[in-house]
């Protein structure tokens, strides 16, 4: 074999590393590094992007974006105000877990949104929580005189505390007879109006005289201390009002008060002449004489009649009432504290009343009345008694009397029944609550701040986003997306391979 031969069979020496790495790289390596670089580099651009995005909205709520046609998911400057000047902290408990809450109906959905808008909002001093009342029933323990619901939201600072029903936050209409629906929504109104009511830092002394009282007095108490009245039970048989007292409170008395507990209601009142006090009369629904008690009730203009207050037309008799004396609903017969109920049509309902007559016009207003197909039906009627003769119409159930100066009188308000204030009306869903509360604030010259929100409706064209569209979307921006791309740079690194 020759020499050249020989040279020719000989195996190349093996290439180092260190001569590796001093080899310069081919052409399509480096664009094949460079495109998997901008594959790699825009799939983490693309999650870090949405990392970042739900880290800021979270973080300042300027930043979302209410992407339905009426921006029916937005909250009002006005609200946003509210939340930004709170100065003690709130807390908004949802009764239901948060994704069962939203799938109730897309109202309850706009209504969570809104609520957690206010809370990024509020600098920390709004915290949203969502407790599933079915599942924590030891939850309802701390509520024991309340009627609580599954679809309630309770707004609470310290111990005053509002409890918003369904109906407080929603307009329903009839679809059917046996089918009502959701037509608009004011809960932001009402949410708004809660987180006033309850940071609200007034106090107003009250007392409430127990004496001749039979009745639980319990719920009546609770609800006055969480609308910021400080209370304390006494007896005029021995003791005497103290002097910081702006309000006292008569309850269902089954006796009548002796002239000289009587006496110190009338210099109650009166205050050395400057009045300005509120005295609130809750009758008991049964027959008393109380001549002492008339005579006081007279000389503000108002009196209460031996019988009961009935209402003849079933329109305005609550459906589970089986009779014509429990469960009636009021009209409003005067506009006196019915410029705060955003649904005036929604009228307070009352059970087993003494109607309350206006003596004197000049210094007394009825309030609420019964229909004209009411009247009154006497405690001693026998079975001669006839219902369609005792018609008389505009049967009044609770009436205003003022006296003292212009400015500053003093009011004596009477109710024809304990009852509108119980747990079973005062609690319900019907216009109670909104409208004694503000009628006893008004008469005790407390400061009314009430804000009013125009209601939202959401069109059915607008975007309601379920958890299997927000799943679908959420697997579209982390992984559709980018296996596009990864798609896209592969094909681009081929191509330029078999160039």
């Amino acid at each position: 074999m020759s020499d050249n031969e020989k040279n020719n069979n000989e195996k190349p020496a093996a290439e180092t590393s260190a001569e590796r790495q001093r080899r310069p790289m081919s052409r399509k390596a480096r664009h094949s590094l460079v495109s998997g670089g901008i594959c790699l580099l825009v799939i983490v651009s693309v999650v870090l992007v949405n990392v970042i995005a739900v880290v800021m909205t979270n973080k300042f709520s300027a930043l979302t974006a209410d992407i339905t046609a009426m921006k029916s998911f937005e909250i009002s400057e006005q609200s946003k105000n509210i939340a930004q000047n709170i100065s003690k902290k709130v807390t908004i408990t949802f009764l239901t877990e948060r994704t069962a809450y939203m799938e109730i109906d897309p109202y309850c959905k706009q209504t969570a949104y809104m609520t957690e808008e206010m809370e990024k909002c509020a600098n920390g001093m709004i915290e949203v929580n969502y407790v599933d009342l079915v599942r924590n029933p030891t939850f309802a323990d701390n509520y024991s005189s309340e009627d609580l619901s599954t679809t309630d939201i309770i707004v609470a600072c310290g111990e005053n505390r509002r409890i918003l029903k369904v109906a407080d936050m929603f307009k329903f209409e009839n679809y059917s007879d046996n089918y009502q629906y959701i037509a608009s929504s004011h809960s932001e109104e009402v949410l708004d109006n809660a987180i006033i009511a309850v940071t609200n830092e007034e106090i107003t002394h009250t007392v409430l005289i127990k004496d001749y009282c039979s009745q639980d007095t319990s719920y009546f108490l609770k609800t006055l201390r969480n609308n910021g009245y400080d209370t304390t039970e006494i007896s005029l048989l021995s003791g005497n009002i103290p002097a910081d007292t702006e309000m006292a409170v008569v309850y269902a008395p089954t006796a009548d008060y002796t002239e000289e507990a009587v006496n110190k209601l009338r210099s109650f009142l009166n205050n050395n002449g400057e009045y300005g006090k509120t005295l609130l009369f809750l009758s008991e629904s049964q027959d008393v004489e109380m001549p002492n008690l008339d005579k006081l009730l007279s000389e503000y203009g108002m009196g209460l009649e031996h019988g009961f207050a009935f209402e003849a037309d079933s329109n305005y008799v609550n459906s589970s009432s089986a009779n014509y004396f429990d469960g009636v609903l009021c009209q409003y017969f005067s506009d006196l504290y019915t410029d705060y109920l955003k649904d005036k049509p929604r009228p307070v309902i009352t059970g087993y009343s003494r109607p309350v007559s206006i003596l004197n016009a000049a210094a007394a207003a009825p309030l609420l009345s019964y229909s004209d197909y009411s009247g009154e039906c006497p405690f001693d009627a026998d079975e001669n008694w006839n219902i369609s003769d005792a018609i008389t119409g505009n049967t009044f159930v609770l009436a205003q009397g003022q006296m003292g100066k212009e400015s500053s009188p003093s009011t004596l308000i009477v109710s024809g029944t304990y009852r509108i204030f119980t747990k079973s009306y005062y609690g319900s869903a019907y216009s109670n609550q909104t409208y004694l509360s503000t009628m006893l604030a008004s008469a005790n010259h407390r400061k009314i701040n009430r804000v009013t929100v125009a209601e939202k409706v959401i069109n059915s064209f607008d975007v309601n986003i379920n958890q299997q569209t927000a799943m679908n979307l959420g697997f579209v921006v982390y992984a559709l997306i980018p296996i596009v791309i990864l798609g896209i740079g592969f094909t681009v690194f081929l191509m330029r391979r078999n160039r």
